[in-house]
């Protein structure tokens, strides 16, 4: 996957395991544009850290008695226009659609090898939605016989196009944009603008709170996931 490159990306590491951490802290410090401006094993640090200036907050969701979860509703309360990545070793289906609901705009498995994670990071701060296959396919196997139907939703959302639907369905696969532009055959401009419309007409800030949306109101529906990234 190709990616521009990031100049500066700030970003808060929460993860319990002290070896994992460390890990984590050495790939994240390895990347270029990446600054890691805190590391921490604890959730109340964690939750201290969401006051710095990240634009990338990388967490685990088995935070001992907390849980990752409530940061990521907290990253999002405080500050909305950060991205959030999470990476765990949890990838059962309650577990993945609680995590994108909360607002994660990604979710890539701790198995993942240093250059795929750091494809991971670049790829979530470029706007897209990197997503473990097994991730993937939890979103899928929960929602994919929500019928093709494209509808209103209760709370006031727009009836999606047969386009937006399309190039929705694809990011809920985990496609990236230049992967969904070559699907469609349109340019990665054109898939910017019609997932800027998108985030308008579900009223929703990042990828992630579109596609769990778009697939709890059964606004789309997918058949099977994309060929898998190995993230």
């Amino acid at each position: 996957m190709n990616t521009p490159p990031i100049n500066h990306c700030g970003v808060v590491l929460v993860e319990d395991d002290p070896a994992t951490l460390h890990a984590l802290s050495q790939a994240v410090g390895a990347i270029e544009g990446f600054v890691l401006l805190r590391a921490t094993a604890r959730f109340d640090q964690g939750m201290q850290a969401l006051h710095l200036p990240y634009q990338l907050l990388l967490v685990d969701l088995g935070l001992g008695e907390d849980s990752g979860i409530d940061l990521i509703k907290a990253s999002r309360l405080r500050r909305p226009e950060a991205r959030v990545l999470v990476i765990s070793t949890l990838g059962d289906e309650r577990t993945v659609i609680c995590a994108v609901e909360a607002g994660a705009d990604g979710y890539v498995l701790k198995d993942s090898r240093a250059p795929a994670l750091a494809s991971a990071l670049r790829a979530v701060m470029a706007g897209e939605a990197p997503i473990s296959p097994s991730v993937a396919r939890h979103l899928l196997r929960r929602f994919r016989h929500g019928g093709a139907e494209l509808k209103a939703s209760d709370q006031g959302q727009e009836v999606l196009s047969p386009r937006e639907a399309q190039v929705l369905e694809a990011l809920a696969q985990g496609l990236s944009y230049k992967e969904v532009a070559r699907r469609l055959d349109l340019s990665i401009h054109t898939i910017g603008d019609y997932v800027k419309g998108l985030y308008r007409k579900l009223h929703v800030r990042s990828r992630g709170e579109a596609v769990s949306l778009a697939l709890r109101e059964r606004l789309i529906a997918v058949d099977q996931p994309a060929d898998a990234h190995d993230w």
